[in-house]
């Protein structure tokens, strides 16, 4: 609960930003994706970004939301990305690095 009451904060936050509404926020414990967006909306976040730093989980919502105006991963997609956080690329770089332990 409390996981998804601060993704819909950040989410219902960087939508504005971007433009864009989504549909459906559920919570996922992938084994290997922080988040998924689909065409329809529905966007899905791994319930651990809630032990990450604000500014991870801020990538990783703006990544999904992003995805609801570019499906793919295009120079579009990351303008898009960069528009909103201009420092992207540090907090996707500590994104992939992280491991987590088995819960």
């Amino acid at each position: 609960q409390q996981a998804l009451a601060l993704f819909t904060a950040r989410m219902t936050h960087y939508a504005a930003l971007l433009g864009v509404r989504h549909q459906t926020l559920k919570l996922s414990q992938a084994g290997t994706r922080w988040g998924s967006a689909s065409s329809k909306g529905v966007i899905r976040l791994h319930w651990r970004l809630v032990q990450m730093p604000d500014d991870v989980l801020d990538y990783v919502v703006v990544h999904e939301l992003a995805h609801l105006r570019e499906m793919n991963h295009g120079k579009r997609f990351w303008a898009l990305v960069e528009q909103i956080l201009p420092d992207y690329r540090q907090h996707r770089f500590q994104l992939m690095r992280t491991t987590l332990a088995p819960w």
